[in-house]
């Protein structure tokens, strides 16, 4: 993969090797430092307390305001998220442990967590048939391979005949 910049003699554009130190220009034979490339930020979410709105934020902010309703959230260890099944279409859904219940933001059913304590509790594993244990569902990140699905809901906005619209985003993990 190639990659480009500016020669500081002559200011071509020069294209170089992803990874070189330097490029020294063919026109003015000036040698050009590479500049380390940024570093990755990592991203995080969490439920805005306010308005229930799946929000994202890089992973060492202390807090986030949403955009929807302006409320300022505190960020939590990502350690104190859980995750729980819909009681009716099944979506995964995530939330602060501790909370009593969580909407979901497709079908709007409201599942009580079954949480009466800080901890995380163990999430049920499917059986061959794809059926599930009796166990709680709620959940900690587990180190097995799973998918998990993430549905951010935001706010609805009015298109060009002033009818409202519907801004659902549906995301994907896939195990590795």
């Amino acid at each position: 993969m190639q990659s480009q910049i500016v020669c500081h003699g002559c200011h071509n554009v020069l294209r170089y090797p992803s990874g070189a130190p330097s490029v020294c220009c063919a026109l003015c034979q000036a040698i050009t430092t590479v500049p380390p490339p940024a570093p990755v930020m990592e991203m995080a979410h969490l439920i805005c307390g306010g308005c229930r709105t799946l929000l994202m934020y890089t992973r060492n902010a202390d807090t986030v305001r949403c955009s929807c309703c302006s409320t300022v959230n505190l960020v939590r260890p990502v350690n104190n998220i859980a995750h729980v099944s819909c009681g009716q279409c099944r979506t995964t859904l995530m939330y602060p442990y501790g909370a009593p219940s969580v909407k979901c933001a497709i079908c709007h059913y409201i599942t009580n967590t079954g949480m009466n304590t800080l901890a995380p509790m163990p999430s049920p594993m499917p059986t061959s048939s794809g059926s599930s244990y009796n166990a709680p569902s709620t959940s900690a990140p587990t180190p097995r391979s799973q998918n998990v699905t993430v549905v951010v809901e935001n706010p609805m906005t009015v298109d060009e005949k002033g009818k409202l619209v519907s801004n659902v985003v549906v995301g994907v993990t896939t195990g590795k």
